[in-house]
């Protein structure tokens, strides 16, 4: 099973470098570049509260198409279309394990304004493999507005790169590769870490989010804490 792990790996490598003039949609969030700072320390623009004490270190307008057909999972959830918002990323010096604990208190006890939305049985092994991992998340809702959502993710990003970082590196050659192939890398994946490219590809997996902001944590020894807020336009 190893030795054909390894042939699949370099069966994409190969697939790649056929396909580089090729470009196919794929279902990661799409997101503009950070806002800079002008003046001062960036803020939170989305009504939901970081953990205290953590530093603002980019924000990023949020946007992703649902097709139809196409399975909307966590935060995309209210069927086909185009959802958009924000997306917060901080760190902070607190350790995961106050991290999770706070995200459970929340989950407890939401903010003003926002209901816990319990995570689909789906959702339920990601969620447990994440954990072991070092991410952490909860989904919630805008109690005046359903199709209103925010992801909240907290994450060692340390800790996730050791087992998560090859499907990083896989991500962004994925989805022009051959089903056949993928099926391979997805079971051989599955395998070694406990969830799958194609799950953390699905539009809108807490997954997909916390890997994507793993390099703005490249060289840094802090935790991070990720905000999404996503409506349906």
């Amino acid at each position: 099973m190893k030795r054909s792990f390894i042939l699949s790996i370099c069966l994409v490598a190969a697939c790649v470098a056929l396909s580089l003039g090729c470009s196919k949609q794929s279902t990661a969030p799409q997101q503009q570049a950070p806002q800079a700072a002008a003046s001062g320390p960036l803020e939170n623009p989305i009504h939901f509260p970081l953990y205290a004490g953590a530093t603002v270190m980019a924000v990023k307008q949020f946007n992703q198409t649902v097709s139809a057909g196409q399975a909307g999972t966590g935060l995309l959830s209210s069927g086909a279309g185009t959802y958009g918002g924000n997306e917060v990323i901080a760190g902070s010096s607190a350790s995961f394990g106050q991290l999770r604990a706070w995200v459970k208190q929340l989950e407890g006890a939401p903010p003003a304004g926002y209901s816990v939305q319990t995570i689909p049985g789906s959702m339920s092994s990601v969620k447990a493999v994440a954990n072991k991992n070092g991410i952490d998340f909860a989904l919630f809702r805008d109690a005046k507005d359903p199709k209103h959502g925010v992801l909240l993710v907290a994450m060692d990003p340390s800790r996730a790169n050791e087992k998560l970082g090859p499907a990083l590196s896989m991500l962004s050659k994925y989805q022009s590769l051959p089903s056949m192939l993928r099926e391979n890398i997805d079971a051989g994946l599955k395998k070694r870490s406990g969830v799958s490219i194609e799950e953390i590809t699905r539009a809108g997996s807490p997954l997909g989010v916390a890997l994507n902001a793993m390099s703005d944590f490249r060289g840094n020894d802090r935790r991070a804490v990720l905000l999404v807020d996503a409506a349906k336009q």
